[in-house]
């Protein structure tokens, strides 16, 4: 497998642990709001003066929601794959994307179908399920794959060494992301359940602590609130590299063919993203829509493509 500047709000009632955090910060928890300013060449400046006013694509913006491993730091100043797309992005193309949700793919779902509120344009989930439920009612074209994801056991705790797989006898406690809302945490409840013979439902199981999402998995993990957990390989992966410095981690492919006979861990995690119908959105918001999108399934190898290199950044597979 081949492994922002933007403005950001999202649901602080069921998503106060996020903090997208880009140059121009202006908040942590809770609603937040980001502010930035795409990034002129100097041609462009030169037609926004002689034409009297700004270049119609920098009034040209899109609203995106996103899953929690794509858009959520795992430290307030890191960055993210979203944000270091939409950056590249901005600074190329002079339209602007704002990221209005972060968190789990059921819970983005949920505000699209009930109403849309967030006016989003562009849904990002973590699986494939999801938007091709929605591809009917709420779509506009086919969900396309934009990452695949890969599930991983992680500890940060010193003298924790989690590098030979999850041990029901050796861990009194595991962090899982909630099974229904959550595709990493549904990866992890098949993992857990078939491979390692735990009791479903895990909700009720008390070898397991049921986290909102990904991302609230990932920080009580890393905070040590939790000795061990299953989180997205991306939360700890930089430069192509994982685990950090200091922890350990098992990387589960979803088939793991280095045993005899094979052994099925988890349903692949093709990450999906749906265009939005949206009846207010105008003609120029389309091509920016369409701009982004491209953006995000240009698997061009030679020059590498922004994209490319943003997801074997983060240890994502490349569809």
């Amino acid at each position: 497998m081949r492994m922002s500047k933007y403005n950001t709000s999202h649901n602080g009632g069921e998503l106060g642990w996020l903090a997208c955090v880009v140059p121009f910060y202006e908040g942590v928890w809770g609603m937040q709001k980001y502010k930035m300013k795409a990034v002129l060449s100097a041609a462009a400046v030169v037609v926004s003066l002689f034409s009297g006013g700004a270049s119609p694509a920098l009034a040209t913006n899109i609203n995106v929601s996103a899953a929690a491993n794509f858009c959520a730091p795992p430290n307030p100043n890191d960055p993210t794959p979203l944000g270091d797309l939409i950056t590249a992005f901005q600074n190329t193309t002079g339209y602007t994307v704002t990221l209005v949700q972060c968190g789990a793919t059921g819970t983005l779902a949920n505000q699209i179908t009930s109403g849309n509120s967030l006016n989003v344009d562009l849904f990002l989930a973590a699986n494939s399920a999801t938007p091709a439920s929605l591809a009917s009612g709420y779509g506009v074209g086919s969900p396309f794959v934009y990452a695949v994801g890969t599930l991983a056991f992680w500890s940060n705790t010193p003298g924790v060494n989690v590098s030979s797989g999850y041990n029901s006898s050796t861990y009194s406690k595991v962090a899982v992301a909630n099974t229904t809302t959550a595709p990493y945490g549904t990866a992890a409840s098949q993992l857990l359940t078939g491979r390692y013979g735990l009791t479903a439902p895990l909700s009720s199981n008390s070898l397991v602590n049921i986290y909102s999402n990904i991302d609230t998995t990932f920080q009580a993990v890393k905070n040590q609130t939790e000795t061990v957990g299953f989180v997205a390989l991306s939360q700890i992966c930089k430069n192509g590299a994982y685990p950090p410095s200091g922890s350990s981690a098992l990387a589960y492919p979803p088939t793991d063919t280095s045993v005899s006979p094979v052994i099925y861990n988890y349903d692949p995690i093709n990450q999906s993203g749906l265009r939005i119908a949206r009846s207010a959105r105008t003609s120029a918001e389309d091509t920016a829509l369409n701009a982004f999108v491209a953006y995000l399934t240009d698997h061009t190898l030679s020059p590498q493509s922004q994209m490319i290199t943003t997801l074997l950044n983060y240890c994502y597979g490349v569809p």
